[in-house]
């Protein structure tokens, strides 16, 4: 599998055999293919505009269009097949969007069969693109109010699909509106008997953490917004609120700021590489997969997080979300500086 090819090159390299890293990619597999279930309630179908510059308030004229199935669990699900996993999404789906999003994920080789339909359409996002290197923006549209038998049906239905997991991982991500059910990530994760990534932030964090999800995976800002604020010095001991409320682990990523892994046993500080970017889109939901092939691969958790953030950082440096290359994360993996930090 390319994954243990990869954290085979990270050792190999961290032994100082750096001349061996080209050659991990001949063909070896070293493990069976795992299955992982990546759920969010609300996929949506992306319109990415690609244009010289961004200005407000002005004309704003495109060079290109794409349009792509999205949202946190779909991203993680695409950068999870490029390294070889095996995803399965889950969500809401419905309407001509929906239609659209299942055509655009089967033609990418995606699995949708935890996707419940339903009447409402799928969301429809924007993603404004400046090859200027100026920030992205997003105008991102909310998720439907859907009824109480609704939420019902999709928190059964993406049970039946995670506890058919017993090898893989489980990827709960995005942020849920104000008048979705608090009930839907708490649910998924005690149906699971396998690792589960929690991303999300605000009052559906705090439900779930009743159900103690594995990692919680988080960046810096909404740390802050979901537990206080403490300043840029606080989110380890932010992130240990967060353990006593029932996170098993605390991942928190600050773009190409150093991260920080938290657990009962320690803190780790990780450093990563300067690269390129292109689009920062999807690098959070990056960091999720690689996450979850490592530990599904039964590599320790800061280790794991080591190679979830090189996945992240190999996302920025290309347009799509999600659409990593292996070969470049085995390039960056052996750059993540990680250091255990004193009690």
């Amino acid at each position: 599998m390319v994954f243990l090819l990869i954290m085979q090159s990270h050792a190999i390299v961290r032994c100082g055999c750096q001349r061996l890293v080209g050659a991990i990619f001949q063909g070896m597999v070293l493990m069976q293919r795992k299955r992982f279930f990546c759920a969010g309630a609300y996929p949506a179908l992306q319109r990415t505009l690609f244009m010289p510059s961004f200005v407000p308030g002005t004309v704003n004229r495109s060079d290109s269009v794409t349009l792509n199935a999205a949202g946190k669990a779909v991203n993680a699900a695409r950068a999870l097949k490029r390294l070889g996993g095996d995803p399965v999404l889950g969500g809401f789906s419905g309407g001509s969007s929906g239609r659209d999003i299942a055509g655009l994920l089967q033609a990418e080789g995606l699995d949708c069969r935890g996707f419940l339909a339903v009447d409402a359409p799928v969301r429809i996002c924007q993603t404004l693109l400046p090859s200027d290197g100026s920030p992205f923006t997003e105008l991102v549209e909310e998720g439907p109010q859907l009824d109480a038998a609704a939420w019902e049906a999709l928190v059964a239905h993406c049970c039946a699909c995670i506890r058919g997991i017993d090898d893989g991982a489980v990827i709960l991500a995005g942020t849920m509106p104000q008048h979705a059910s608090l009930e839907f990530y708490p649910a998924l994760i005690r149906a699971a008997q396998v690792p589960v990534i929690l991303d999300t932030s605000g009052p559906a964090l705090s439900a779930a953490l009743s159900a103690a999800p594995d990692v919680v995976k988080i960046n810096a800002d909404e740390v802050r917004s979901s537990v206080g604020q403490d300043g840029e010095a606080g989110v380890i001991r932010l992130s240990r609120r967060l353990l006593a409320a029932g996170a098993g682990s605390v991942g928190i990523t600050q773009g190409a700021q150093t991260a920080f892994l938290v657990t009962s046993a320690g803190a780790w500080a990780y450093e990563v590489p300067a690269v390129k970017v292109v689009s920062a889109l999807g690098s959070g939901d990056c960091v999720n997969a690689g996450m979850a092939l490592a530990l599904a691969a039964g590599q320790s958790l800061p280790e794991a997080f080591a190679f979830g953030l090189a996945c992240g950082t190999a996302n920025a440096e290309v347009a799509e979300p999600g659409g990593i290359d292996a070969e470049r994360v085995a390039v960056l993996l052996p750059k993540i500086k990680m250091q255990a930090l004193s009690q």
